[in-house]
């Protein structure tokens, strides 16, 4: 049996067709193309692969994919999520679904709020989180935002909002009074 990568058009072409000098050149041609390409598809098991392949193997597809969010001092399982995730973020690059996403990496909480949604300036959006955040952390998140976000958006306010759920107990009464006066009154 003949291998893809082994075979040549000239090979099943009829006698008349394959002695032509400018077909055996079209076929060797193609030959050429389908054994890069075969070459090529031997690679594909990477991607396949990710649940398996060490962690310096991570570190370098990561930095070849342009993965974002990704540091090397992430645990292993954090890290293959990321670069799994890497091409998927990319096709949803700009977008508030994106910049969502970051903020819950991020902050494990929080929603984006475009500008017509609280009557703010157009092309504006802010970021509503119940997360704590240091100033450090505040100004990194910034730096992944700018690229993460719509070119022309650009962030209007972060707001850390806190809350606590408590019961509130309320009781009240009603006193009301008939009196009936039978007689005359002077």
């Amino acid at each position: 049996m003949t291998k893809l990568e082994d075979s040549q058009i000239a090979q099943i072409l009829p006698g008349y067709l394959a002695g032509k000098a400018e077909v055996q050149a079209l076929s060797y041609a193609l030959h050429l193309a389908v054994e890069r390409l075969a070459r090529y598809c031997g690679n594909i098991g990477v991607f396949s692969a990710i649940d398996t392949i060490p962690e310096y193997a991570l570190d370098m597809l990561a930095m070849e994919l342009g993965t974002q969010y990704y540091d090397g001092s992430l645990p292993v399982q954090a890290k293959r999520m990321l670069v799994k995730n890497t091409l998927a973020w990319y096709m949803g690059a700009g977008t508030p679904a994106s910049v969502e996403e970051l903020v819950r990496t991020v902050f494990s909480r929080g929603e984006v709020h475009e500008w017509f949604q609280y009557g703010g300036v157009p092309y504006m959006f802010r970021i509503v989180t119940n997360a704590d955040a240091t100033a450090e952390s505040i100004s990194e998140f910034e730096k992944l935002i700018e690229r993460v976000k719509n070119v022309r958006s650009h962030i209007d306010e972060i707001i850390f909002a806190r809350g606590h759920d408590m019961k509130i107990y309320f009781a009240g009464a009603s006193i009301t009074r008939i009196s009936v006066d039978i007689g005359w009154r002077e």
